[in-house]
């Protein structure tokens, strides 16, 4: 089982005996699997360069990664706190117009516990595709075949569209670190937090009430009605429904929508998405759409990943 010990910082722990063995069994499971499905295995780096790591539009990921001077080099770096973003670089360094299917395992370590997994570092386990046409019914079930690796049941999957909230979001002429800020209370649900920024920001107050009504767009396909009165375009809205269907009828999950719901790291665009335990208080995995910007190519991508240490103390 995990050992807590005085001499590791909170947030830290130890996993050992039959729990350790159980957890690389489970991570080896995984990457077989993903290699079958024609993943190609890739681990990146533990450190990079701290002035690099993200990217430039990923301020969240830089504030969460631990850094340290470099003797050799005297520069900046930074112990990885995501792996996603590892892939992004590794697959831009590809510089390929085709499509490119990566699997990876690993430690990630970050400066503080979040609602993902509770701990400052864990192992990730997860796939990315780059290039794709339209992946996310195939990344879902790819989700869904592998979470039963696991042997984890009574899942849910929330998943939500980005979309609207970055339409709200254009309206404001925020900063990153505005937009990032709008995002956290966005994700925290809560309406006085949201009302007083709004006022220390100058938001509108019709865009703020469009905001409150947005965070309480989660549950069933009656959420649907919800959008419709935010003025939700009609393609939107069956694009929602059709993934609703696909969970219900096409992999192990129950289905839930969560509209400002936005797991992990504030890359993603479009399709975001979680996995929850209805015995275990957080997600144990997480995913969804994004962009990668090189100059003048914008490559599309989607993928997730599981905190293996969280799914070693369900089944522990």
């Amino acid at each position: 089982m995990p050992i807590k010990s005085s001499y590791l910082p909170d947030g830290v722990e130890d996993i050992t005996a039959v729990d350790a063995k159980n957890l690389e069994s489970t991570k080896r499971a995984l990457i077989d699997f993903y290699e079958s499905e024609g993943f190609q295995l890739t681990y990146p780096s533990l450190i990079e360069f701290a002035d690099a790591i993200g990217g430039d539009e990923n301020q969240t990921l830089k504030d969460s990664a631990f850094s340290f001077n470099d003797d050799l080099s005297t520069k900046e770096l930074a112990i990885r706190p995501d792996i996603s973003q590892q892939i992004a670089r590794i697959d831009q360094a590809e510089a390929t117009d085709e499509e490119r299917r990566y699997c990876y395992a690993g430690e990630v370590l970050k400066k503080r516990k979040d609602s993902f997994s509770r701990s400052r570092i864990t192992i990730k386990s997860g796939v990315e595709i780059f290039g794709g046409k339209d992946n996310q019914f195939e990344i879902l079930k790819l989700l869904s075949k592998s979470m039963e690796i696991t042997k984890i049941k009574d899942l849910t999957l929330s998943f939500g569209k980005t979309e609207v909230f970055d339409s709200f979001l254009d309206t404001c002429a925020l900063s990153d670190e505005e937009g990032n800020e709008l995002n956290n209370i966005i994700s925290m649900k809560s309406e006085s937090d949201l009302t007083d920024w709004s006022k220390d920001k100058g938001i509108e107050e019709e865009v703020k009430d469009k905001l409150i009504k947005l965070t309480n767009c989660k549950g069933d396909l009656s959420v649907l009605s919800d959008l419709v009165a935010l003025e939700v375009g009609k393609d939107l809205l069956k694009d929602i429904e059709s993934i609703w269907n696909f969970v219900d009828k096409e992999t192990l999950f129950e289905p839930h929508i969560d509209m400002t719901d936005f797991p992990g790291f504030n890359y993603h665009s479009g399709l975001v998405f979680s996995v929850h335990s209805k015995n275990f208080g957080y997600p144990i995995a997480n995913g969804g759409q994004y962009n990668i910007n090189s100059g003048a190519t914008n490559r599309s991508a989607i993928g997730f990943d599981k905190d293996l240490f969280a799914i070693t103390k369900i089944n522990s």
